[in-house]
Formats: structure tokens, C-alpha cells, sequence
């Protein structure tokens, strides 16, 4: 059985107000929130060290209180799925790509990826903004759709879809690290958010989630590509979700109304 909200521990070293809270907002918001010492830290990609300021830990809480707030009721709850119980936010002191790893960015405001029985949000607690958490956040939303196309039949969501809402011509990178020459000129046609829209679909979903939870407007003109994509990622995700409850526009549908 998963349970929200780690106890605090005996070798506990910030204040205990903290761990309460992180507590707290875990049981809000079913998700599981640790800090400092809680946190694993021995991550495949990435080193990283606890964070022990509790300056920084009340200001990421308070930013993960502010913006999980911005999501329909229970959405983080429906998150989960298949092997996966539940979804863990761990608070952290810097994160750096090991020496050893050429595929990831050198530096990370947060990374998220699947473990063994749930998934594993790691944030940077000195660089946290909402935009890490709309991007991350996207990552878990990518899986679920995956998951649900799988196992249901009529699903919207597949990865042949997306691709038919490229324009013509354009392949991902499927690289971290290098982006071919030939599909620079591709983000002057309207489909991408930024170059980081290039790498990986995925990364791509991530960023048009990122600009549309912060209302970005101008990204989604009537009639360009990243609208189309915006439409059709909204669009199955309230295919694959119980939207009842739901406001009758959430928080990243709202650039498609203008």
C-alpha cells in the first residue's frame, strides 16, 4: 500500500514544520512530496545533493501548493497507471548529468521518469518554477495516454497521429545533445514552441503544455501548427481522463479559445 506523506524521520534535518506540510499538501493533492533527507538522491542521470535551506524548501512547497492548484480536482490522482501506484516529487539541492552520460542536457530544472511501482518527479528546489512543473507533469500525462491507447480500443491519442501533425517533411532529433542542421528552418513554420520542441515528441508535447498553462497566446495563432498540435493533445487527454468534475475549460484549453 502507497502511503502520501512520508513520516518525518529520526535523522531528520530540517525543521519538522516542513515535513508536515510536505505532508499535508500530499494527502491534498494525492501525490507523494519528500524532501532533504526523504529524497533517494542516487538518480541514474543526474547528481544532486539534499536541499537543507529551508528558505528554498517553504518556496518550493509553496510553488508546488500554487500550481498543482491549477489542475481539475483529482486530476494528479488519475495520473497513475498500470504497475505504476503512485507518483513521488522529490525536492533536491541542483541537479548535474553524471559524467558519464552524453544523452541528457547538461543541467536539469527537474527531470521525471518511471520507477519500480511509481514514478519519480526529481526538482531542482533552488530553480523551481511552474513552467518545470507544467513540463514534467506533461511527461506522467504522455505515459498515461500511451498506457490508455494500449488497453483501450478507440483511443485518440497514438504516436501516428502526432506525427501527422508535423509539418511535411520533419522528423524528430531523438537526440538530446544534437539537432541536425536540415530542421532548424522548421521553427519558422509554426509548429514549434522552441528548439527544444525538436528533440522528441514527447519534448515537444511538453513544451506546447509549458506555454499554454502560462497563457502564452502568441504561440497559438487560428491556424498554426502548434494550435493544431495543442488541440489534439487537449483533446485526448480528455479522451483518456474522467473529466467529470472538470471546469468546461482547464488551465492549458484556455489559448484556444482566443
Amino acid at each position: 500500500m502507497v502511503h502520501l506523506g512520508a513520516a518525518q524521520q529520526p535523522q531528520s534535518v530540517v525543521e519538522s514544520s516542513l515535513y508536515e506540510r510536505a505532508a499535508q499538501l500530499s494527502r491534498q493533492f494525492g501525490v507523494e512530496i519528500r524532501i532533504a533527507e526523504q529524497c533517494g538522491l542516487d538518480y541514474s542521470h543526474y547528481d544532486t545533493d539534499p536541499l537543507t535551506d529551508p528558505v528554498y524548501i517553504r518556496s518550493a512547497l509553496d510553488i508546488l501548493e500554487e500550481t498543482l492548484s491549477l489542475y481539475p480536482e483529482g486530476f494528479f490522482r488519475q495520473l497513475p497507471y498500470g504497475t505504476m501506484e503512485s507518483i513521488r516529487i522529490e525536492l533536491v539541492g541542483g541537479l548535474t548529468v553524471k559524467d558519464d552520460i552524453d544523452t541528457h542536457p547538461d543541467s536539469a530544472g527537474g527531470f521525471a521518469q518511471t520507477m519500480d511501482g511509481y514514478y519519480l518527479m526529481v526538482l531542482d528546489g533552488f530553480l523551481l518554477r511552474p513552467q518545470t512543473l507544467y513540463h514534467e507533469f506533461s511527461h506522467i500525462i504522455d505515459g498515461r495516454l500511451e498506457w490508455d491507447s494500449y488497453i483501450r480500443e478507440g483511443a485518440l491519442y497514438s504516436e501516428d497521429a502526432w506525427q501527422a501533425l508535423q509539418p511535411e517533411g520533419f522528423r524528430y532529433a531523438r537526440s538530446y545533445t544534437e539537432i541536425p542542421g536540415e530542421l532548424l528552418p522548421f521553427m519558422e513554420s509554426g509548429y514549434f514552441i522552441t528548439e527544444y520542441s525538436l528533440t522528441y515528441p514527447t519534448e515537444d508535447r511538453a513544451t506546447l503544455m509549458e506555454a499554454a498553462m502560462c497563457n502564452f497566446t502568441w504561440d497559438f495563432e487560428p491556424g498554426s501548427g502548434t494550435r493544431a498540435k495543442l488541440q489534439y493533445y487537449a483533446d485526448c487527454i480528455r479522451d483518456c481522463f474522467d473529466t467529470e468534475g472538470w471546469p468546461e475549460t482547464t488551465l492549458w484549453e484556455q489559448v484556444l479559445e482566443y
